[in-house]
């Protein structure tokens, strides 16, 4: 009697026609049905890796390469997979599972996805680099954490006439983290940390002492040294740009996700790799 397998003999649905494997696991071998795949994603979660895949894979299609390019993008994958022949690649793409347009893929997608964000959003990075400035903005500053209101009145006073140095009192008396670090704090966002401390920093300048207030259950001394204000750089932009397609990526998937038809791809305007160049931004 012959062995029953669900891939010679899948189950019958109620039109008494059997559903095929179709979809492959091992290239050229079919090994699902669609409904089992179907089933397989929803039981398995992998509906949101799907939707991400199929989002990463239609941008990446719009963006074409010059053949020389993507010649040295598959060479230096290749030597990032430790392939330097011929002979060593076809055993590589045996031992993968794959075929050469696979390889072309896996070694193409980062640029064209880069290629993709930097066209779309490029001339948008400044926008959202001066809309997001003073949370990127960095500060460093001096704090001493006491539980005590009369003791960090002590300590302000005593750092104001210059009988002691942050240091030395931060190592002696703060509870916080900054005892740690003789009382030294960043570079941080300007924007981190408790929103009074944060409202203090944004309008000090350097080496001013503020009198101690009160934070939650502690009182808190600080003093300003340096502010870093940020710049829109070559890396600074590549956030913004990289921020921006994060959020249009999140709400496309979101659509896939909850099964709403997807709207065209963005217009891209002509590439224009002037948008990579760093732009300096005045301090504020």
């Amino acid at each position: 009697m012959a062995t029953f397998s669900p891939r010679t003999n899948p189950p019958e649905p109620l039109s008494g026609v059997p559903d095929p494997p179709l979809i492959e696991i091992s290239p050229g071998r079919p090994w699902l049905t669609v409904a089992e795949t179907n089933r397989l994603i929803r039981q398995q979660g992998l509906s949101l890796a799907v939707a991400q895949a199929w989002v990463f894979d239609e941008i990446g299609a719009v963006i074409s390469l010059q053949p020389e390019e993507e010649k040295a993008l598959i060479r230096q994958y290749m030597e990032s997979q430790r392939v330097n022949s011929d002979e060593e690649l076809a055993v590589w793409l045996k031992s993968k599972r794959l075929d050469f347009e696979d390889l072309r893929y896996f070694a193409t997608k980062g640029e064209r996805i880069k290629r993709w964000q930097r066209r779309r959003y490029g001339e948008e990075a400044e926008l959202r680099f001066l809309e997001r400035k003073l949370e990127l903005d960095q500060v460093v500053y001096s704090m001493l954490r006491v539980s005590s209101q009369e003791l960090a009145e002590e300590l302000y006073h005593q750092l104001k006439e210059g009988e002691s140095d942050v240091a030395e009192l931060a190592l002696r008396y703060s509870q916080g983290k900054e005892k740690n670090t003789r009382g030294l704090i960043g570079p941080v966002p300007l924007a981190a940390g408790h929103p009074e401390l944060a409202a203090k920093l944004r309008i000090s300048q350097p080496g001013q002492l503020w009198p101690p207030f009160l934070v939650v259950d502690v009182w808190v001394g600080v003093r300003f040294e340096q502010l870093l204000p940020a710049q829109l750089d070559r890396e600074m932009r590549g956030r913004m740009i990289d921020e921006l397609f994060q959020l249009w990526f999140r709400e496309r998937v979101q659509l896939l996700m909850e099964g709403e038809p997807l709207p065209p791809l963005p217009h891209l305007p002509p590439d224009d790799e002037s948008l990579d160049a760093p732009t300096a931004t005045p301090a504020s």
